[in-house]
């Protein structure tokens, strides 16, 4: 992920929060647009502007390999931000609003700093990850601002997430002759862990604001906190890349057991609702 994929993110979650703020001071008489009684289906799609979260990975559960990092040894970083996209069909009773939401999210990258003994000031590592998620969420509406109508939610469910590309890189070793040498034309010895897809228990709390635009069609806008559980490299061979004192790459593969992070993100959600 470049800095320029990162400041025009950046901008669109700004413009978010912006549009936000111009639709809070809506004319109040838009409000009375919204529908009254029970009983409403609805069918909505949003766009989310997840911001950048702190990953932390360190050793998970003994799978009855080795493990990868042992004690005061990590792989911290930052997962970058990126766009969600989520459609949901809903049923309304009075103020309470329940629905079923699936989110697709684009390939994120991580980028980190691994911390091993002897491998330097410097340890740079890489992944990308992808998830999709379903939820069953519930919203109540609460009171006015503006031209729109106040509400929170929160809502359980699953996390799928793929893992892959995960590489820790060495290119300034504490001793520059030794296990981590550099090959004969510069190239940086690196290690390689598995891939994987898993699914984790997933929650989210929101809160946020809706303006009716016309009678059957609301626009939401919120603020998301989601914890999508853990996330995990799998449990077998890593590989390790590494130069003899000849130069000659040496491959080897070294079972391991699985490492693992939390995933909690924070969210900016802008979301067309129809009510059919």
């Amino acid at each position: 992920m470049t800095q320029v994929d990162n400041r025009c993110r950046t901008a669109g979650l700004a413009g978010l929060l912006l549009g936000l703020g111009c639709l809070c001071a809506a004319p109040p008489g838009i409000a009375a647009q919204a529908p009254t009684g029970l009983g409403r289906v609805s069918v909505s799609v949003g766009v989310d502007g997840v911001l950048p979260a702190d990953l932390r990975f360190v050793d998970g559960e003994d799978a009855g390999e080795a493990a990868l990092y042992g004690d005061d040894q990590s792989d911290a970083g930052t997962l970058g931000s990126g766009l969600e996209y989520r459609l949901a069909a809903g049923y309304r009773f009075g103020a309470f609003r329940a629905q079923v939401e699936l989110t697709v999210t684009g390939q994120r990258a991580y980028e980190g700093q691994s911390n091993y003994a002897g491998g330097g000031p410097v340890q740079p590592t890489e992944a990308r990850m992808n998830a999709r998620r379903l939820l069953l969420s519930g919203f109540r509406e609460f009171g006015a601002l503006g031209g729109g109508r106040l509400w929170v939610g929160g809502g359980l469910g699953a996390n799928r997430y793929r893992l892959t590309d995960y590489v820790q890189r060495f290119p300034s070793p504490d001793d520059p002759s030794g296990r981590l040498r550099r090959g004969p034309a510069g190239e940086v010895p690196s290690t390689s862990l598995p891939a994987n897809t898993g699914y984790g228990f997933a929650w989210m709390l929101a809160a946020g604001l809706t303006v009716p635009l016309r009678a059957d069609v609301l626009l939401d806008f919120g603020y998301r906190y989601t914890d999508a559980g853990r996330v995990r490299t799998g449990a077998g061979d890593i590989d390790v890349v590494r130069y003899d004192e000849e130069g000659s790459r040496q491959l080897r593969r070294v079972a391991i057991n699985p490492t693992g992070a939390d995933l909690r993100l924070h969210s900016l959600t802008a979301t067309l609702r129809w009510l059919p």
